[in-house]
C-alpha cells in the first residue's frame, strides 16, 4: 500500500468511523485540541490566549483566489472560503455534495469559479466547478472511478486536468466541459498534475516513483524519469525548463530539481526528517516550497539547500500555496489550522482556524495578538500581572487583522 493510500484510507475512515459512532452515542466525541497564542507586551510579561477546538479536519487542499482576497481551504465534505480583505470566514461551501475530504483545489482563470477534487478511497471521485460567490455547483466531472488528489488549470485557462487514485489524469476543456484526453502512464496513484507556464506541457507525478511530461498539442510523452521513492508532488519553474520533485520515503526525502530535457540526471536537495509531501514554484521569486511530515515547510533555493524554514504547525504540513505576487505563503496541515507567511522570511501573520466541523465558528489570530472571531466566548486568557477579563473585547481588531492578512507590518498591540 503506497503512502497516500495508507494516508488516505485511515484519514477518511476515522473521520467517518467517528462521527457515525459519536453520533450513536457509542463512544465518546473525538477529543478536542488546543492552541495557545503569545501576545506581545511593552513590559516583557506573558499573555497568552487559549483556545480549545476541533476536532481537527486536517486541511489537505489549500488555494488563493487570482486578486489575493480569498484564500480556499478543502478539509472534510466541504471547502472553507476565508475573506483575507475582510477578516472572515466567508462561507462553507460543498457541504452535502462533496464525499470524503477535499483532495485538490483550484481557481478558474481571474473569475470566482473553483474547482474541487474529492472522493472516497476505493469507492467514488470526482471534480466539481463551484461559484465561490454564490457558492452554486456549476458543473461536475464524473470521469474519475476513485478519489481525486490533484488539480491544474492550463494558463490560458482553457483546460483542466485531474488525477487521483485510479492511476489516470482526465483533462477536460473548460469551455465546453468535455473530455480531451485521458493519459495512461503510471501504474499506481497519480498525486500531482502541473501544466507549465508556457502551457505547453503537463507534468504527472506519480506514487510509481515517475515524473512524466506530456506534449499538450500531441499528448505523446515527451519525459519519463524514475526516482528511488514515491513522488509526492511537481512543480514547474517560471522559465518552464526545468521542474522539482517531491520525493519521499524511507530511503530518500528530498526535493529533485532537473531539466525538462534531461531525464537522467537531477539536483537532490535534501529535506531531512520531513517528507515533502506538496511542493510549490511560484511564477516570482526564485525559491520552492516543500510542505513536509516534519510540521514544517521549507525554502528550498533553485540551486541547492535549505534557505528558511517556516515553523509553527504541531502535525504534518500536507499543502502550500502561494499569493499571485509571491509576498504570502499558505500551508495547510494535519493539525486542522491553515497559517499565512511573509514568503520573503518565514515570519508568520496570522493563524486561521474553523473550531467545530461543519460550523460558522471561527477564529483568526495574527502574530501580534490582534484578533478576529465568530466566537469570543471560546477564548480564554493566562496573563501575568494583568487582568485577563476584557481582553478579548480589546484585542478584537479586524481592521489590524485585516492588514496582517495582506502582509502589512503591524506594531505590537498594548495590553496594559
Amino acid at each position: 500500500m503506497t503512502f497516500w493510500r495508507a494516508t488516505a484510507v485511515l484519514l477518511i475512515a476515522g473521520l467517518a468511523a467517528a462521527a457515525t459512532l459519536a453520533a450513536q452515542g457509542t463512544v465518546p466525541a473525538p477529543a478536542k485540541q488546543t492552541l495557545a497564542f503569545g501576545v506581545g507586551r511593552a513590559d516583557g510579561q506573558s499573555t497568552e490566549c487559549v483556545v480549545t477546538f476541533g476536532p481537527a479536519v486536517p486541511i489537505s487542499a489549500i488555494a488563493f483566489s487570482p486578486d489575493g482576497k480569498t484564500l480556499a481551504a478543502g478539509g472534510y465534505q466541504e471547502v472553507l472560503l476565508w475573506d483575507l480583505a475582510a477578516a472572515k470566514l466567508a462561507k462553507r461551501i460543498g457541504a452535502g455534495q462533496l464525499a470524503g475530504r477535499v483532495g485538490a483545489l483550484a481557481f478558474l482563470g481571474n473569475g470566482p469559479l473553483l474547482a474541487v477534487g474529492d472522493g472516497v478511497p476505493g469507492k467514488s471521485g470526482a471534480v466539481r466547478i463551484f461559484d465561490s460567490n454564490t457558492g452554486a455547483l456549476v458543473r461536475a466531472f464524473q470521469e474519475p472511478t476513485d478519489e481525486v488528489r490533484c488539480l491544474a488549470v492550463s494558463p490560458d485557462g482553457a483546460l483542466l486536468a485531474a488525477g487521483g487514485a485510479y492511476k489516470e489524469v482526465h483533462v477536460w476543456s473548460l469551455k465546453d466541459g468535455k473530455l480531451v484526453q485521458t493519459i495512461k502512464g503510471h501504474e499506481d496513484w497519480v498525486v500531482d498534475v502541473c501544466f507549465s507556464p508556457d502551457g505547453q506541457l503537463l507534468a504527472t507525478a506519480s506514487a510509481d516513483k515517475t515524473l512524466q511530461l506530456w506534449n499538450v498539442s500531441t499528448w505523446e510523452r515527451t519525459l519519463r524519469a524514475s526516482h528511488a521513492e514515491p513522488l509526492h508532488g511537481v512543480a514547474f519553474s517560471p522559465d518552464s525548463k526545468s521542474t522539482a520533485a517531491a520525493v519521499g520515503g524511507p530511503g530518500e526525502r528530498a526535493v529533485h530539481i532537473r531539466r525538462n530535457d534531461s531525464p537522467r540526471s537531477s539536483q537532490a536537495v535534501a529535506t531531512g526528517e520531513g517528507m515533502p509531501l506538496g511542493i510549490l514554484w511560484p511564477q516570482k521569486g526564485n525559491r520552492i516550497y516543500a510542505a513536509c511530515s516534519d510540521k514544517t515547510v521549507k525554502a528550498v533555493g533553485v540551486y541547492g539547500g535549505i534557505l528558511t524554514t517556516f515553523q509553527g504547525h504541531t502535525d504534518w504540513v500536507y499543502a502550500v500555496a502561494s499569493s499571485a505576487d509571491g509576498a504570502r505563503l499558505a500551508s495547510g496541515s494535519a493539525d486542522g489550522t491553515v497559517r499565512l507567511w511573509n514568503a520573503a522570511d518565514g515570519k508568520p501573520l496570522a493563524t486561521l482556524v474553523q473550531l467545530a466541523p461543519r460550523a460558522d465558528q471561527w477564529l483568526i489570530m495574527t502574530a501580534h495578538g490582534y484578533l478576529a472571531t465568530s466566537s469570543p466566548d471560546a477564548l480564554r486568557w493566562q496573563s501575568k500581572g494583568l487582568p485577563a477579563d476584557g481582553l478579548t473585547a480589546k484585542l478584537q481588531n479586524p481592521e489590524s487583522v485585516r492588514k496582517a492578512l495582506a502582509g502589512e507590518k503591524l506594531a505590537p498591540p498594548a495590553t496594559e
